[in-house]
């Protein structure tokens, strides 16, 4: 719920949950200088979108194919149906942000899931309860479903991979 915070030991960002609700969501990113890469892989949603408010400092992203920049100040909305990399600190300075999700179709429970699940994951990573690959996805094959599973209910799906297989797999 609200208040909650994980930190994700591959990258040192923290995330916090502000808000949460059946149809949205908003998460702050406190993320360290310098990152070398993103907190999340490339990934496309169906059923919600996605807007990130820059509060500090500058950071890159990926929408689609193409790469862009964002700086303090501004808002970047990464729409359904396109994948992308969420914005990731690549400047100088921290950087704040905050995620605004918003459901626009299916599974209501779709935000909630889909972030507590990835909250329970860089918990457990932290605690040394499971291993992962190098973009925060369980190695164990069945803890490894069981997340395609969850992502799958949420309309989610990592990028790399074409959709209808991780629809099957799940």
């Amino acid at each position: 719920g609200p208040g909650t915070t994980v930190t994700n030991p591959q990258t040192g960002t923290v995330f916090e949950m502000r808000e949460i609700g059946a149809e949205h969501a908003v998460l702050r990113y406190t993320m360290p200088p310098k990152m070398d890469k993103p907190d999340i892989a490339r990934h496309i949603h169906f059923g919600w979108h996605e807007d990130f408010a820059v509060l500090e400092g500058s950071g890159t992203y990926l929408l689609g194919s193409e790469t862009g920049r964002v700086e303090v100040g501004e808002t970047l909305a990464m729409p359904e149906r396109i994948p992308h990399i969420h914005p990731w600190n690549t400047g100088d300075t921290p950087m704040v942000m905050d995620q605004i999700v918003s459901l626009s179709t299916g599974n209501p429970n779709a935000i909630r899931d889909t972030l507590g699940l990835i909250f329970t994951l860089y918990d457990w990573q932290a605690q040394g309860r499971i291993a992962v690959d190098s973009v925060g996805l369980p190695r164990n094959p069945i803890k490894f479903a069981r997340a395609g599973r969850i992502f799958d209910q949420g309309t989610s799906y990592d990028a790399r991979f074409p959709v209808a297989a991780q629809r099957l797999a799940a």
